[in-house]
């Protein structure tokens, strides 16, 4: 009896073990047309919007890095095309999304307004093993997006929160630098963002932006590393590197 148990428990946690390892590597890129249908909205007025925002479309970005969690050897190389969707969500209100992968979205939500954007929320869904994982923050303070009008070297310090997680951020303004992207040269502000979270995941982030007078990304390079308590696999630390470049507009 004792002999038969064990034997159970044996294939019960193989094919657990099995089910890890084969859902460690689901990662489904996000192409244009599939962007297009799941995350843009309707068409944003023509004119007659307040502040600095991109028009409303799909952008194409060259990818590369990856993400990595501490088990079961997961390792997600990132597509080498990613896209980044800008969609009016009325009055001031924008949202950026970027679905890395079907089960790696992100999303940055901003208010247009005078000669800024202000950074009111953003969230983060990723899936493991099957398992989705969510948290989205609200701000107050919120974040400038460009830090217009603010010299080289100033910063803007903000705090996000959803529940009792927390994710204290400064920006900075680095400076004014041209990009070379595939459609030729840009002009943006570099800005630096360090993020610092506590509660449900805690570690950091370090996100260096260069965005076009509209506030657009043009070239992120990107720096994370975090404590994630996951219910189901228990407590994992999760590590991404990756650059994106703009290499198409709508």
């Amino acid at each position: 009896m004792i002999l038969r148990v064990a034997l159970a428990l044996a294939v019960v946690v193989a094919g657990a073990d099995g089910f890890l390892l084969w859902a460690r590597g689901l990662a489904t890129p996000v192409g244009p047309e599939q962007a297009t249908a799941s995350f843009l909205a309707g068409p944003a007025p023509a004119a007659g919007l307040p502040g600095p925002r991109p028009p409303a479309g799909v952008y194409r970005y060259r990818t590369s890095g990856h993400e990595r969690i501490d088990r079961f050897g997961v390792d997600r190389a990132y597509p080498a095309e990613t896209v980044r969707v800008i969609t009016w969500r009325g009055g001031c209100r924008w949202r950026e999304t970027v679905p890395i992968f079907a089960q790696h979205v992100e999303t940055y939500d901003f208010c247009a307004t005078g000669a800024d954007a202000e950074d009111f929320a953003s969230s983060t869904r990723l899936t493991y093993f099957l398992v989705p994982g969510a948290q989205r923050f609200a701000c107050a303070p919120v974040g400038r997006r460009l830090l217009s009008g603010r010299p080289p070297g100033s910063a803007r310090s903000w705090r996000c929160v959803e529940g009792t997680s927390t994710s204290s951020n400064t920006t900075m303004y680095v400076g004014p630098e041209t990009v070379q992207t595939g459609a030729g040269p840009v002009l943006t502000r570099h800005l630096r963002l360090i993020s610092a979270l506590s509660g449900q995941s805690s570690g950091g982030a370090v996100r260096d932006l260069w965005l076009d007078r509209d506030g657009l990304v043009v070239r992120e390079e990107r720096q994370v590393e975090l404590r994630v308590r996951s219910g189901f696999v228990g407590l994992l630390t999760y590590r991404e590197r990756a650059s994106f470049l703009l290499s198409g507009r709508p």
